[in-house]
């Protein structure tokens, strides 16, 4: 089940990590900036503090939409994934918090995810959605490569490459187009290559998640 509510600690840390930080041709470091340009390193606990004050009434009414239409959209979506990978994960907890800061980061090991509190709803849902997704496939992952993906990160390299390629081939599946109602787009614009290699692959294995990602993965050894 997805669950979104407030946190106003974890943008304390969201801030300290992603100031300065770029990868893959995102800038995370100049969208806070652009967003927040008053909030630096000496005052960014106090900076969040009176923000979420300020804001709280905005970001109460989000939250209460956002997970209002998450449960009329989340029972399409686990049959939709258990029709991907042959797993049921409905009865995992996947929690998510409203953010000040557009970063929308994930914590795989934790099953926790941001999201920017200024989206449209349907942009919050497609989050929700791209994030709980990235859990259930490092789920898929743990079950049936255990041996191939011991000792890789899930957080950079390899499987956080394919994480998000393959984010955007199975989000813009019919059955979780029809949820979202949205293109998936590739937010990582460096990876354009490998999602490109990756949908080749896809074709060649019509569609069955686990040759794809035998495949792959060989493919970049």
């Amino acid at each position: 089940m997805i669950k979104i509510s407030l946190n106003k600690e974890l943008d304390y840390e969201v801030y300290q990590d992603f100031n300065n930080f770029f990868v893959a041709g995102a800038d995370f470091g100049g969208g806070i900036k652009k967003d927040h340009p008053g909030i630096s390193l000496e005052n960014y606990k106090k900076y969040i503090d009176d923000f979420y004050i300020a804001n709280q009434d905005e970001m109460t009414e989000n939250l209460d939409l956002v997970n209002n239409l998450i449960s009329e959209k989340q029972d399409k979506f686990y049959s939709a994934l258990k029709d991907i990978f042959h797993m049921d994960f409905n009865a995992d907890p996947y929690q998510g918090y409203l953010s000040i800061f557009n970063c929308n980061p994930r914590w795989p090991e934790t099953k926790t995810f941001q999201i920017f509190y200024k989206k449209d709803l349907s942009h919050m849902l497609e989050v929700a959605c791209h994030e709980s997704l990235h859990f259930a496939f490092f789920d898929y992952l743990d079950k049936n490569f255990t041996s191939q993906i011991n000792g890789l990160s899930k957080n950079s390299g390899v499987l956080w490459e394919l994480s998000e390629i393959l984010n955007v081939i199975i989000l813009n599946l019919p059955p979780f187009n029809e949820i979202l109602g949205m293109e998936e787009l590739l937010f990582y614009p460096e990876l354009q290559p490998k999602l490109d290699k990756a949908k080749e692959i896809w074709n060649e294995c019509g569609g069955n998640i686990k040759e794809l990602i035998n495949m792959y993965l060989e493919d970049i050894k």
